[in-house]
């Protein structure tokens, strides 16, 4: 039976959001599957686990696109049962997996068989402690576009956002259903729908990873860094000043490093040197004109923004100099990477 792969963990509507991101803290959720397999774009595995060992606090809020995904989310899927007739459940509840604890999940939906107490074209809320009762699938809820541009694009010719697909495919992994079908709210388009059948050879290679990855958790084994934005962010977090004196010594391997930061920044440079001639081309071919064709096709444009405002903090010191004391803060300094005899 499905119900003996996981159990509730808490229902969510019994709870305040401190005290979800706790429990959410305490594990994995769906959203740390694509980061911990490497196709987050946005986030490292070294971010993410700075995070889970409570080093580093997640300082992302929320913002304009998650504000409407959460609105929405309710809607779009009244919106899919009625366009598909499927009877769609809403259970409000924090999953735990019992043979992996730390395997945490936060689903949408579930779709069951049509019945009387799960009406079809309808949304319902279950309110029970185990799996609605022929449960069919997992449903998905996305939206993109309504707050911004967002990636319509990967929705294209049955495509399913990455990311999105890795966290279909962890919450497949926690209730062992395996089909996820995933609805977007793309921006000009409407509804999107998106079937995955994830089976238990790609189950059990995500619960490796993650498995894996919450060991270096548990005995603060710090996963390599990539390079991300969210490295350098986290890294600054963790280390934002030095210690005065402090030597650490390293191997020749670890030496080496830093001939191969010499020579990369040197090709990178020199890469920047002709990105950056090759841009003054275009400019000079532009001229004072908006917008630059082949053929009748368009190749770039360049235009100018609207003129703006800004505060010249400068003279206004000069002007002001005790007001200007009164909302004078002391700014935080950084550290800076130089290498010896480099420069």
């Amino acid at each position: 039976m499905l119900d003996d792969k996981f159990k509730v963990l808490v229902r969510t509507t019994d709870i305040d959001r401190d005290e979800w991101l706790e429990y959410r803290n305490s594990g994995l959720g769906g959203s740390d599957a694509g980061t911990i397999a490497g196709i987050n774009p946005y986030k490292s595995a070294f971010a993410l686990w700075t995070e889970k060992t409570g080093q580093v606090k997640d300082e992302f809020t929320g913002n304009a696109a998650t504000e409407l995904g959460n609105i929405f989310e309710l809607p779009v899927a009244q919106a899919f049962a009625k366009q598909t007739g499927a009877s769609v459940v809403a259970w409000p509840v924090m999953l735990q997996s019992n043979e992996h604890p730390f395997m945490l999940a936060n689903v949408d939906f579930f779709i069951v068989e049509n019945n009387d107490a799960f009406p079809a074209g309808e949304v319902t809320t279950w309110t029970g402690q185990h799996l609605p009762p022929q449960t069919t699938s997992i449903l998905e809820i996305k939206t993109t576009g309504l707050a911004g541009r967002g990636n319509a694009q990967a929705w294209r010719n049955g495509g399913v956002p990455k990311s999105y697909e890795y966290q279909g495919l962890h919450y497949s992994a926690v209730t062992g259903i395996g089909k996820v079908i995933f609805c977007a709210l793309v921006g000009g388009e409407g509804l999107v729908v998106r079937e995955r059948n994830f089976d238990e050879v790609q189950q059990a290679a995500l619960i490796a990873l993650e498995t894996d990855f919450w060991e270096k958790v548990q005995n603060d084994d710090a996963p390599e860094v990539e390079g991300k934005e969210s490295d350098f962010e986290a890294l600054k977090a963790l280390y934002p000043s030095h210690t005065p004196e402090k030597v650490v010594e390293v191997d020749e391997f670890q030496a080496d490093l830093v001939s191969e930061y010499l020579k990369a920044k040197q090709f990178a440079d020199q890469a920047q040197e002709v990105v950056d001639r090759i841009k003054a081309q275009l400019l000079a071919l532009v001229g004072d004109a908006e917008e630059v064709q082949f053929n009748g096709s368009t190749l770039f444009t360049y235009k100018a923004s609207k003129d703006s405002e800004t505060f010249d903090a400068k003279a206004f010191k000069e002007a002001n100099p005790e007001l200007a004391k009164q909302f004078t803060k002391v700014r935080a300094g950084y550290r800076t990477l130089r290498i010896k005899d480099s420069e």
